[in-house]
């Protein structure tokens, strides 16, 4: 890696070291408001309990109340800078409720009750209270922002969308964002890229161009180069079907949306230490509050250390991450937000176990099979900035910027050739520095008006992107000799040499998309999305002379598409919404495949429909999602054959099909009984191919896959505040690798397959108030077991016999948490 390229993230470290220094003076400094602080307040109107945990969790007060004491009761729209009471006193406008204050506490009552007569005030107060200072545990949310880019309320939006909210997250201890999107149906990582990143798979399809956070793409075209931490997480939002409508080229599985934790408006603060098998050691500390006196500033950092061992030999790794947020309420109508994360991660590239016969090789899931010394290296920076800006009732304005940079030194020596019959696999060693950059700019303006009785939240906006990486690939093809015998892996020889360059290349992404979009609501039981997008794509490449490439090449090819969306959902009645919709994407073609005539090729695209029904409790405190959907994905890129096998030109020729069903559970069964889960049925397969197998299925996906979570925790008696959760994940047989026409062709392997597997979690913990800081202090401890009963299981290969990724046996984790 040149030293240039290392440069380049220093303007972003020391943005980000400058806002950790602010946050953390602030805390240290105990800058305390003499009146009440003023804080900028955006709640819509909607059901009155899920409006007041909003209040509640952004304003840190203590509120008490009844679930049946507002059952059915609306909130009114509070928006603007104001100090909490304010903000209560117009979320309970138009209702009969009051409030009392009793030692920091607040007391919902009706109006009706006089304000001096405690006697009443207790006689309003049932056993059931949401208390924020034991911890409120909520496994679902009410609205969701990713599938129209404007809070709408879930059921009113046609689309099939999966949320695991921040409790899920820290009751599961999901450190990375793919430990968490399991609880989704038909959603999971098949691949880890040797512990870089990850291949998402939603429905069946590949979507790693459709990982996002806040509403920008989350790193660029090249994908992540490191595993996503979830430290600073406070929800992740999945989209069923085709995104493109919103969020430009993209895969036609789905979208991830990540969404960050805002700064606070009160003070907060929360340190925890968790620790495990394999030597876990992962302290993290969350803290927010105001800046200033008047509590216009606000803050948020997160930041967390990580070093583990690995229950694969010889694998250590380490990483550093931290967040700091600030945000600004510059008026009562507008505010300025600044985030930033950077994220030094080293570990080796491990590419897991080998395939034997049709199966994964009969060897311990802990045999490391290359040289656990050498380690990739990730150092990642990232700022956004958000500015939002309130004209009136009607026009709202937003505009954001989001930069990015990464480098990355990737060292490995990994498998190449296996000789199954003597168990020696060839070894071919690696190097690859690579630098990447991404910048993309939004502009967009909400609006919510009338057309006579019906109802709009429109959406026209504007984005513009560039990307650029550079990248060298050295390696020796195996030909210095290294090896390592997969029965007996101490009989190995790791050998040092001069490389070969064969890529060298640098890449220059320019993208501009303009999109609209409409939650109408045309009855109260009546919606209708409508919604698309016009992209611009250009790539320019410049392939530098390498061993392949004597003199060099430059190419560019600009892609233009628009993606439409239409989607309706009617409520025959109210616990119930039956929902459809159609949708189109792109996505353009690797910059490395050619047609005979040299020429690049068309964006692939993908199609679908979707219908389902979305059921909820009277209360809303538990969910139901049925969904049936098709996705056809066209302009596959498969052999030309008719230049003969092996030519190495391609046509874009090829067809891909998922179909199937899907069902997701979330949310409370009874006090103190909270679930999520899922079960996915999909039918995935390749339809038109000129290589593979017509008809056969996709690699890594399952036909069967399920996934439960459960927790109780009780709430009265002496044993209050313990509790305990068990869950499972299951798998259905997969297929390693697509299936060849020819087993004899070029880049043909023999196929074989992922056994199905069960994988059983289970938790206990406590959770209650403590009296060691002071008396708002939450004590919470934990101790999780990952796969309980040590069910040997892979997670995916990556389409290749050499190169299959092991599930962990059995992993105990504990935590001790402290949060005031």
């Amino acid at each position: 890696m040149r030293t240039d390229d290392l440069r380049q993230t220093k303007p972003i470290r020391h943005m980000l070291f400058w806002l950790f220094g602010i946050v953390f003076m602030t805390h240290l400094s105990h800058v305390q408001a003499k009146q009440e602080n003023h804080i900028f307040i955006d709640i819509p109107s909607q059901s009155l309990e899920i409006a007041l945990q909003q209040l509640r969790d952004t304003a840190g007060i203590s509120l008490i109340f009844n679930s049946e004491q507002i059952a059915g009761k609306k909130s009114s729209p509070t928006k603007g800078m104001m100090s909490p009471r304010q903000a209560l006193d117009m979320l309970l406008t138009g209702t009969d409720l009051t409030y009392k204050e009793d030692n920091g506490n607040i007391w919902l009552i009706s109006s009706l009750v006089e304000d001096n007569s405690d006697e009443k005030v207790q006689s309003v107060i049932l056993p059931e209270l949401l208390i924020k200072q034991v911890r409120e545990t909520s496994y679902i949310t009410e609205q969701s922002s990713t599938a129209t880019r404007i809070p709408a309320p879930i059921k009113d939006v046609p689309r099939s969308i999966g949320v695991v909210t921040r409790n899920v997250i820290e009751d599961q201890k999901a450190f990375r964002i793919d430990e968490a999107i399991r609880n989704v149906s038909g959603t999971f990582m098949s691949s880890t890229q040797g512990g870089r990143a990850g291949d998402f798979m939603i429905r069946g399809f590949r979507s790693d161009l459709n990982v996002f956070k806040n509403g920008f793409r989350e790193d660029s075209t090249y994908g992540a180069r490191a595993s996503r931490d979830t430290a600073n997480i406070e929800s992740i939002e999945v989209v069923k079907g085709p995104p493109s409508y919103l969020y430009g080229r993209s895969d036609p599985g789905g979208v991830i949306n990540q969404t960050t934790k805002a700064p606070l408006g009160h003070r907060y603060f929360s340190g925890e230490m968790i620790f495990g098998s394999y030597g876990l050691y992962r302290p993290t500390i969350d803290i927010g509050g105001p800046l200033n006196q008047s509590g216009s500033i606000t803050s948020r950092l997160n930041a967390v250390y990580e070093s583990a061992d690995s229950y694969r030999q010889g694998v250590h790794s380490e990483r550093f991450f931290i967040a700091p947020t600030i945000g600004w309420a510059l008026s009562e109508k507008t505010s300025l937000r600044l985030e930033g994360e950077y994220l030094r991660d080293k570990s080796p590239i491990d590419r897991g176990i080998v395939a034997v016969g049709n199966g994964p090789a009969p060897i311990p899931i802990g045999t490391f099979l290359g040289d656990p010394r050498r380690r990739g290296e990730i150092e990642h920076g990232k700022t956004m900035l958000t500015l939002l800006h309130q004209f009136n009732d009607t026009f709202t304005w937003r505009s954001a910027l989001r930069n990015a940079v990464t480098s990355e030194r990737y060292s490995s020596l990994e498998s190449n050739i296996l000789d199954e019959t003597t168990g020696i696999l060839g070894l071919a060693r690696y190097e690859i520095p690579q630098s990447l950059q991404s910048h993309y700019m939004q502009n967009e303006l909400h609006a919510a008006f009338s057309t006579g009785s019906i109802k709009h939240k429109a959406l026209l906006g504007i984005e513009l992107g560039r990307e650029f990486q550079r990248g060298k690939t050295s390696g020796d093809f195996g030909e210095l000799g290294s090896f390592i015998d997969i029965f007996n892996p101490s009989n190995r020889q790791f050998n040092d040499g001069p490389l070969t360059t064969f890529n060298n290349q640098k890449q220059t992404n320019n993208a501009l998309g303009l999109y609209f979009g409409d939650q109408i609501s045309i009855l109260p039981n009546l919606h209708m999305h409508a919604g698309g997008r016009f992209d611009v794509f250009e790539q320019n490449i410049v392939n530098r002379p390498n061993a392949f490439l004597t003199e060099g090449s430059k190419d560019k090819q600009t892609d233009r598409a628009f993606s439409p969306s239409i989607g309706m959902t009617y409520q025959p009645w109210k616990p119930m919404a039956v929902f459809a919709n159609y949708t189109r994407s792109f996505a353009p073609q690797s910059g490395g495949a050619r047609s005979v005539d040299g020429k690049l090729f068309r964006p692939e695209t993908g199609e679908a429909y979707e219908g389902g029904i979305k059921l909820h409790t009277p209360d809303d405190q538990l969910r139901l999602t049925f969904t049936a959907f098709e996705i056809i994905k066209k302009n596959v890129l498969t052999s030309d054959v008719s230049q003969g096998p092996g030519s190495g030109f391609s046509m874009a020729t090829g067809e891909q099909r998922s179909r199937g069903f899907e069902v997701d559970v979330a949310g409370q069964i009874l006090p103190g009984l909270e679930i999520i889960g899922s079960y996915a049925y999909i039918d995935a397969r390749i339809t038109e191919d000129n290589t593979f197998v017509e008809g056969s299925r996709l690699p890594n996906v399952p036909k069967h896959q399920a996934s439960l979570w459960t927790t109780y925790t009780i709430n009265q008696g002496m044993l209050k505040g313990f509790g305990v959760s068990a869950g499972f994940l299951v798998f259905g047989q997969r297929n390693g690798i697509f299936l060849c026409q020819d087993p004899e062709g070029s880049f043909c392997q023999q196929p074989f397959s992922l056994p199905g597997y069960t994988r059983v979690d289970a938790a206990v913990y406590y959770r209650n108030q403590a009296h060691i800081l002071n008396k708002r202090t939450n004590f919470i401890a934990s101790v999780n077991i990952r796969n309980l009963l040590d069910e040997r299981y892979f997670t995916g290969a990556q389409n290749f016999r050499e190169i299959i990724y092991t599930g962990a046996p059995i992993t105990v984790i504990g935590s001790l948490k402290l949060e005031y």
